[in-house]
């Protein structure tokens, strides 16, 4: 009685689960079905994924071609780092040289833009180009080498503050290499080419700080400048930025002074050259 009272429990468990075992498995997709209808709405998405990866491997490959086309256009950076290393060496090795090749070169084209913009200068001036040259070169570059590089660590050799060092060696250049060593020869280089005396320059350049404040307009520029110089640039290229901000200067100052309002009648007019045989043009 016990056995047969246990089957019918079951058989009537076993009837009241399986209806909604049923039910579940009709009214909820399986995996399959799933997997299936994934694989029907699936290719479109797949399509444009796929699309999407072309476009992009495109798109990667010609930056890669743009970028391959300018770095053979241009040097590449093993090439640049080679050459500046070059550079510092040479400017090390040959300060006075390098002094003088820099400081000329920038006195020849600064003096030659310094004409092209002059309206009252009807031809290139060889002999003022050419003392802008050997000033610039002997002066501004090898003795600002030797001044700079042999001379300052001598006198400030026990200064151990790089601003107080900066600011001593700005000072001395300012106030005392400038009104004996740099602005002197420049009068005296334009004496000696264009055949004049040596008294009249030095008159000349006296005037020029007494009445038309040649040092205030020197030390406007040139003590920041030197102050920048001293503390920032690298000893063996003191030079090369001594030139730079002078070419610049040259530039600035040729552009006040030559602005559009000058015309040709403004300019001086030359005496005619006096004929040594007048009645040969007869």
């Amino acid at each position: 009685a016990a056995l047969l009272l246990v089957c019918s429990c079951t058989r009537f468990a076993s009837a009241f689960i399986a209806p909604s075992q049923s039910n579940a498995h009709r009214f909820s997709p399986s995996a399959q079905d799933n997997i299936h209808t994934a694989a029907t709405t699936s290719p479109s998405s797949f399509s444009v994924v796929s699309t999407n990866k072309k476009l992009e491997r495109n798109r990667s490959h010609t930056s890669s071609c743009k970028q391959t086309e300018l770095s053979a256009a241009l040097l590449p950076p093993g090439k640049l780092a080679a050459i500046g290393i070059g550079v510092a060496k040479f400017y090390k090795a040959s300060p006075l040289v390098a002094g003088f090749l820099t400081a000329s070169t920038k006195a020849c084209v600064a003096d030659s833009m310094a004409q092209y913009r002059d309206v009252c200068t009807t031809k290139f001036d060889f002999k003022r180009n050419i003392a802008m040259v050997l000033y610039s070169g002997t002066v501004l570059g090898m003795l600002c080498a030797i001044m700079y590089n042999q001379i300052f660590p001598v006198l400030f050799a026990g200064e151990t503050n790089p601003l107080v060092l900066a600011v001593k060696m700005t000072l001395f250049d300012g106030f005392i290499n400038a009104p004996l060593l740099w602005l002197p020869p420049a009068y005296i280089a334009q004496a000696l080419i264009y055949n004049n005396s040596k008294r009249d320059a030095i008159r000349k350049y006296v005037t020029d700080v007494k009445e038309n404040g040649l040092l205030k307009k020197y030390w406007s520029l040139w003590l920041p400048a030197s102050l920048t110089n001293f503390m920032f640039v690298p000893a063996h290229f003191r030079v090369a930025f001594v030139a730079g901000v002078s070419f610049f200067w040259m530039i600035i100052l040729s552009l006040v002074a030559n602005k559009g309002d000058q015309d040709l009648e403004s300019c001086p007019v030359e005496p005619e050259p006096r004929l040594l045989a007048p009645r040969a043009m007869e």
